[in-house]
Protein backbone atom coordinates (compact mmCIF):
# COMPACT_ATOMS: atom_id res chain seq x y z
CA UNK A 1 0.00 0.00 0.00
CA UNK A 2 0.93 3.58 -0.44
CA UNK A 3 0.20 4.96 2.91
CA UNK A 4 1.13 7.68 5.47
CA UNK A 5 2.26 7.12 9.10
CA UNK A 6 -0.53 9.27 10.89
CA UNK A 7 -3.61 7.74 12.82
CA UNK A 8 -6.10 7.22 9.57
CA UNK A 9 -3.78 5.40 7.80
CA UNK A 10 -3.35 3.17 10.85
CA UNK A 11 -7.01 2.21 11.30
CA UNK A 12 -7.50 1.70 7.61
CA UNK A 13 -4.17 -0.61 7.34
CA UNK A 14 -5.66 -2.57 10.38
CA UNK A 15 -9.22 -2.09 8.75
CA UNK A 16 -7.59 -4.16 6.05
CA UNK A 17 -6.21 -6.54 7.51
CA UNK A 18 -8.93 -7.64 9.01
CA UNK A 19 -10.13 -8.86 5.54
CA UNK A 20 -7.20 -10.20 4.70
CA UNK A 21 -7.46 -12.56 7.75
CA UNK A 22 -11.17 -13.23 7.33
CA UNK A 23 -9.86 -14.20 3.70
CA UNK A 24 -7.33 -16.13 5.33
CA UNK A 25 -10.16 -18.21 7.92
CA UNK A 26 -12.11 -19.20 5.31
CA UNK A 27 -10.01 -20.30 2.14
CA UNK A 28 -9.91 -24.01 3.41
CA UNK A 29 -10.30 -27.21 1.95
CA UNK A 30 -13.49 -27.51 4.30
CA UNK A 31 -15.24 -24.90 2.96
CA UNK A 32 -15.92 -25.25 -0.92
CA UNK A 33 -14.77 -22.83 -3.40
CA UNK A 34 -18.25 -20.67 -4.19
CA UNK A 35 -18.77 -20.48 -0.07
CA UNK A 36 -14.80 -18.77 0.03
CA UNK A 37 -17.08 -14.86 0.85
CA UNK A 38 -18.51 -13.12 4.10
CA UNK A 39 -21.60 -14.91 5.99
CA UNK A 40 -23.03 -12.01 4.15
CA UNK A 41 -22.04 -8.62 2.05
CA UNK A 42 -21.98 -7.08 5.22
CA UNK A 43 -20.28 -9.11 7.39
CA UNK A 44 -16.52 -8.40 5.86
CA UNK A 45 -16.80 -4.60 6.29
CA UNK A 46 -17.81 -5.61 9.80
CA UNK A 47 -14.74 -7.52 11.10
CA UNK A 48 -12.53 -5.12 9.12
CA UNK A 49 -13.89 -1.85 10.94
CA UNK A 50 -14.13 -3.79 13.96
CA UNK A 51 -10.16 -4.55 14.03
CA UNK A 52 -9.62 -0.87 12.66
CA UNK A 53 -11.99 0.55 15.88
CA UNK A 54 -9.84 -2.02 17.84
CA UNK A 55 -6.55 -1.05 16.50
CA UNK A 56 -7.70 2.74 17.80
CA UNK A 57 -8.23 1.79 21.30
CA UNK A 58 -6.13 3.55 24.05
CA UNK A 59 -5.01 1.01 25.61
CA UNK A 60 -3.71 -1.42 22.37
CA UNK A 61 -1.75 1.93 21.07
CA UNK A 62 -0.26 1.96 24.98
CA UNK A 63 0.55 -1.88 24.67
CA UNK A 64 2.18 -0.91 21.66
CA UNK A 65 4.69 1.78 22.74
CA UNK A 66 2.65 4.14 20.53
CA UNK A 67 1.09 5.98 22.84
CA UNK A 68 2.24 7.10 26.67
CA UNK A 69 0.36 5.69 29.24
CA UNK A 70 0.15 9.46 30.61
CA UNK A 71 -0.68 11.11 27.54
CA UNK A 72 -3.80 12.78 27.76
CA UNK A 73 -6.77 12.11 25.62
CA UNK A 74 -10.22 13.69 25.64
CA UNK A 75 -12.52 10.52 25.72
CA UNK A 76 -15.38 12.65 24.64
CA UNK A 77 -14.12 14.02 21.25
CA UNK A 78 -12.49 10.19 20.53
CA UNK A 79 -15.96 9.01 21.12
CA UNK A 80 -17.91 11.75 19.23
CA UNK A 81 -15.70 11.24 15.85
CA UNK A 82 -16.38 7.86 16.19
CA UNK A 83 -20.17 8.45 16.14
CA UNK A 84 -19.15 10.83 12.92
CA UNK A 85 -17.64 7.57 11.39
CA UNK A 86 -20.35 5.53 12.12
CA UNK A 87 -23.24 6.08 13.62
CA UNK A 88 -24.31 9.66 10.74
CA UNK A 89 -23.29 6.93 8.57
CA UNK A 90 -26.25 4.99 9.06
CA UNK A 91 -29.07 7.17 7.96
CA UNK A 92 -27.40 7.83 4.76
CA UNK A 93 -26.50 4.67 3.32
CA UNK A 94 -29.16 3.11 4.57
CA UNK A 95 -32.17 5.98 3.88
CA UNK A 96 -30.21 8.02 1.15
CA UNK A 97 -28.44 5.43 -0.59
CA UNK A 98 -31.06 3.06 -0.30
CA UNK A 99 -33.69 4.52 -1.23
CA UNK A 100 -32.17 6.24 -4.16
CA UNK A 101 -30.43 3.25 -5.75
CA UNK A 102 -33.83 1.74 -5.40
CA UNK A 103 -35.91 4.20 -7.53
CA UNK A 104 -32.95 4.21 -9.91
CA UNK A 105 -32.81 0.56 -10.82
CA UNK A 106 -36.23 -0.96 -10.12
CA UNK A 107 -38.51 2.52 -10.42
CA UNK A 108 -36.75 3.76 -13.65
CA UNK A 109 -35.89 7.24 -11.92
CA UNK A 110 -36.29 9.62 -15.30
CA UNK A 111 -32.96 11.65 -15.56
CA UNK A 112 -34.67 14.97 -15.40
CA UNK A 113 -35.31 13.55 -11.82
CA UNK A 114 -31.55 12.35 -11.35
CA UNK A 115 -30.20 15.22 -8.82
CA UNK A 116 -33.49 16.58 -7.46
CA UNK A 117 -34.24 13.04 -5.93
CA UNK A 118 -30.73 12.77 -5.11
CA UNK A 119 -31.50 16.15 -2.75
CA UNK A 120 -35.11 15.11 -1.91
CA UNK A 121 -33.30 12.24 0.08
CA UNK A 122 -30.76 13.69 1.70
CA UNK A 123 -32.84 16.63 3.28
CA UNK A 124 -35.28 13.97 4.29
CA UNK A 125 -32.57 11.67 5.63
CA UNK A 126 -30.18 13.72 6.38
CA UNK A 127 -30.98 17.37 7.39
CA UNK A 128 -29.03 18.72 4.42
CA UNK A 129 -29.67 20.77 1.49
CA UNK A 130 -27.29 21.88 -1.15
CA UNK A 131 -25.03 24.92 0.18
CA UNK A 132 -26.07 26.05 -3.87
CA UNK A 133 -28.55 25.53 -6.60
CA UNK A 134 -27.99 22.17 -7.81
CA UNK A 135 -29.82 21.51 -11.12
CA UNK A 136 -30.20 18.91 -13.49
CA UNK A 137 -27.00 19.15 -15.25
CA UNK A 138 -25.34 17.79 -12.46
CA UNK A 139 -25.98 14.42 -11.18
CA UNK A 140 -24.26 14.49 -7.31
CA UNK A 141 -25.42 11.04 -6.65
CA UNK A 142 -22.85 9.48 -9.08
CA UNK A 143 -20.04 10.88 -7.30
CA UNK A 144 -20.84 7.83 -4.77
CA UNK A 145 -18.45 5.07 -5.74
CA UNK A 146 -21.02 2.28 -5.69
CA UNK A 147 -23.41 4.31 -7.81
CA UNK A 148 -21.67 3.58 -10.85
CA UNK A 149 -19.43 -0.14 -9.52
CA UNK A 150 -21.59 -2.56 -7.32
CA UNK A 151 -24.84 -1.37 -6.37
CA UNK A 152 -26.39 -2.09 -3.03
CA UNK A 153 -23.00 -1.76 -1.40
CA UNK A 154 -23.99 0.79 0.89
CA UNK A 155 -26.77 -0.99 2.38
CA UNK A 156 -24.03 -3.40 3.44
CA UNK A 157 -22.00 -0.88 4.90
CA UNK A 158 -25.12 0.07 6.50
CA UNK A 159 -25.41 -3.06 8.28
CA UNK A 160 -21.78 -3.89 9.03
CA UNK A 161 -22.00 -1.24 11.80
CA UNK A 162 -24.44 -2.86 13.74
CA UNK A 163 -22.51 -6.18 12.89
CA UNK A 164 -19.14 -4.54 14.39
CA UNK A 165 -20.34 -3.33 17.55
CA UNK A 166 -22.35 -6.71 18.77
CA UNK A 167 -19.49 -8.49 18.14
CA UNK A 168 -17.04 -6.09 19.79
CA UNK A 169 -19.35 -5.69 22.65
CA UNK A 170 -19.38 -9.55 23.05
CA UNK A 171 -15.77 -9.90 22.75
CA UNK A 172 -14.82 -7.00 25.13
CA UNK A 173 -17.80 -7.70 27.71
CA UNK A 174 -17.97 -11.33 27.75
CA UNK A 175 -14.34 -12.19 26.91
CA UNK A 176 -11.81 -9.82 27.66
CA UNK A 177 -13.86 -8.29 30.36
CA UNK A 178 -12.56 -4.57 29.95
CA UNK A 179 -14.69 -1.61 28.87
CA UNK A 180 -15.78 -1.15 24.83
CA UNK A 181 -14.29 2.19 24.64
CA UNK A 182 -10.87 0.59 26.20
CA UNK A 183 -10.31 -2.93 25.11
CA UNK A 184 -6.87 -4.14 24.08
CA UNK A 185 -7.43 -7.45 21.56
CA UNK A 186 -3.22 -7.82 21.92
CA UNK A 187 -2.43 -11.79 23.18
CA UNK A 188 -5.99 -12.71 23.85
CA UNK A 189 -5.91 -16.24 22.86
CA UNK A 190 -9.62 -16.65 23.87
CA UNK A 191 -10.34 -13.37 21.37
CA UNK A 192 -8.55 -15.24 18.48
CA UNK A 193 -10.61 -18.34 19.10
CA UNK A 194 -13.90 -16.19 19.06
CA UNK A 195 -12.93 -15.09 15.46
CA UNK A 196 -12.65 -17.75 13.90
CA UNK A 197 -15.54 -19.78 14.80
CA UNK A 198 -17.11 -16.76 12.91
CA UNK A 199 -14.66 -16.44 10.65
CA UNK A 200 -13.84 -19.79 9.03
CA UNK A 201 -17.53 -20.54 8.04
CA UNK A 202 -17.21 -18.36 5.16
CA UNK A 203 -20.58 -18.32 3.46
CA UNK A 204 -21.53 -21.64 4.84
CA UNK A 205 -24.49 -21.06 6.72
CA UNK A 206 -27.35 -18.24 7.73
CA UNK A 207 -25.56 -15.28 8.83
CA UNK A 208 -28.19 -14.44 11.41
CA UNK A 209 -28.05 -17.94 13.17
CA UNK A 210 -24.11 -17.38 13.08
CA UNK A 211 -24.31 -13.99 14.95
CA UNK A 212 -26.99 -15.42 17.26
CA UNK A 213 -24.58 -18.62 17.82
CA UNK A 214 -21.54 -16.34 18.94
CA UNK A 215 -22.77 -13.07 20.63
CA UNK A 216 -26.55 -14.94 22.20
CA UNK A 217 -28.09 -12.50 20.55
CA UNK A 218 -29.99 -11.45 17.12
CA UNK A 219 -28.85 -8.66 14.79
CA UNK A 220 -29.73 -5.91 17.19
CA UNK A 221 -28.50 -1.94 17.58
CA UNK A 222 -28.23 -2.11 21.35
CA UNK A 223 -24.47 -2.74 21.12
CA UNK A 224 -24.16 0.19 19.38
CA UNK A 225 -26.56 2.70 21.56
CA UNK A 226 -25.17 1.41 24.58
CA UNK A 227 -21.72 2.02 23.06
CA UNK A 228 -22.13 5.88 22.15
CA UNK A 229 -24.56 6.20 25.13
CA UNK A 230 -22.15 8.68 26.98
CA UNK A 231 -21.91 11.06 24.09
CA UNK A 232 -25.96 11.95 24.50
CA UNK A 233 -25.77 14.42 27.37
CA UNK A 234 -22.60 16.09 25.85
CA UNK A 235 -24.53 16.52 22.71
CA UNK A 236 -27.39 17.63 24.23
CA UNK A 237 -25.51 20.10 27.02
CA UNK A 238 -23.77 21.18 23.81
CA UNK A 239 -26.61 22.00 21.05
CA UNK A 240 -28.94 23.15 24.09
CA UNK A 241 -30.94 26.35 22.00
CA UNK A 242 -30.33 25.27 18.95
CA UNK A 243 -33.44 24.48 16.06
CA UNK A 244 -32.77 21.94 13.35
CA UNK A 245 -34.34 24.63 11.06
CA UNK A 246 -33.06 24.37 7.05
CA UNK A 247 -32.77 27.72 4.81
CA UNK A 248 -35.87 26.10 2.95
CA UNK A 249 -37.97 25.16 6.12
CA UNK A 250 -38.10 22.86 9.26
CA UNK A 251 -36.79 19.34 8.70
Amino acid sequence: MSIEPNAEWWETAHHELGHIYYYISYTTPEVPLLLRRGANRAYHEAVGSMIGLAAMQRPFLVGRGLVAPDAHVDSMRVLLKEALNTVVFVPWSAGVMSRYEHELYAKNLTPDRFNARWWELVRAYQGIVPPSPRGEEYCDAATKTHINDDAAQYYDYALSYLILYQLHDHIARAILHQDPHATDYYGSTATGDFLRTVLRQGGGGDWRALLREATGSDLSAAAMVRYFEPLLPYLQKLNAGRTATLPDGPV
